[in-house]
Parts: structure tokens; sequence; C-alpha cells
């Protein structure tokens, strides 16, 4: 096993859109992230969708993402590697932004020592291109 935290490949991965997750993607283009806010009562939301959960508005506005941070992790050894050399790790995690009620995002951590990751950790914030979208990924900010 490698020490490292590897991106998986998901060149091939076709991103389902729909009008309410379309902005999400179409900021991620511009190397940005958001996330939905109800412009009624402020509060933020995940996932993206029609009405606000908790005032049942469907006032939305997006907003910058704020600091992120690991939540919850797991090393997972890619399966298709095997016999031949060292297997490289890959890390899904759960992305918490405290700065957005603490929304939380499953993405992948990469380029990453595995000593480094922890829960609490701060993460910079890059991207990995999909069939048909950029996707966002994070490395814990050393």
């Amino acid at each position: 096993m490698t020490d490292f935290a590897v991106a998986p490949d998901i060149s091939g991965l076709e991103i389902p859109m729909d009008p309410w997750t379309r902005p999400f993607w179409e900021r991620a283009a511009e190397g940005l992230l958001v996330l939905p806010r109800c412009a009624a009562c402020t509060q933020f939301r995940w996932p993206p969708g029609p009405f606000c959960p908790y005032c049942r508005s469907q006032q939305t506005e997006w907003a910058p993402a704020g600091i992120a941070r690991v939540y919850s992790f797991t090393i997972v050894q890619d399966p298709r590697e095997t016999g031949v050399g060292p297997s490289a790790p890959r890390v899904p995690a759960l992305i918490e932004f405290p700065e957005a009620n603490g929304v939380r995002l499953l993405a992948a951590i990469v380029d990453t020592p595995l000593a480094d990751i922890r829960i609490g950790a701060q993460l910079k914030l890059g991207w990995s291109q999909a069939a048909n979208a950029q996707v966002p990924v994070f490395s814990v900010l050393r």
C-alpha cells in the first residue's frame, strides 16, 4: 500500500444535472464552490431542491461554501490493483462546511499523505474533470 491518497479516475463519469443542481455545476465550471441557501430564512441546505426544508420557500440563492473540514473519511484500497506493486488508496470523505450550518458533501481527498488526514483537518479545494463537469476534490491544507 502506498501512503498517499490518489484521485479516482472519474473522466468517464457523467454527472446528472437538473434545474436545482445546475447552478452548482455552472459555478464549479468557473472554479467556484457554492451552496444553496434559502433567500427567505437564510438557512443553507444540501442537497439542492425546489423548497427550503426549514420554511418551504422556493427562493434560493447560491453562496460561497466557506472553509472546508474533514467530518469523516475512510481509506479504500483499489481492488483492481492486485498482486503487482503497492495498491493506490482512495479516500472518500464527508466534507463539512461549518460556515454553512454544517452542510456536508461527499468528495475525494487527494494528493495528501494518509498520515495527514484526520477529523477536523482544514482542506484546500481542487477540481477533477468528469465527462461533463468539474467535480470538487480536496487536499489537506498544510
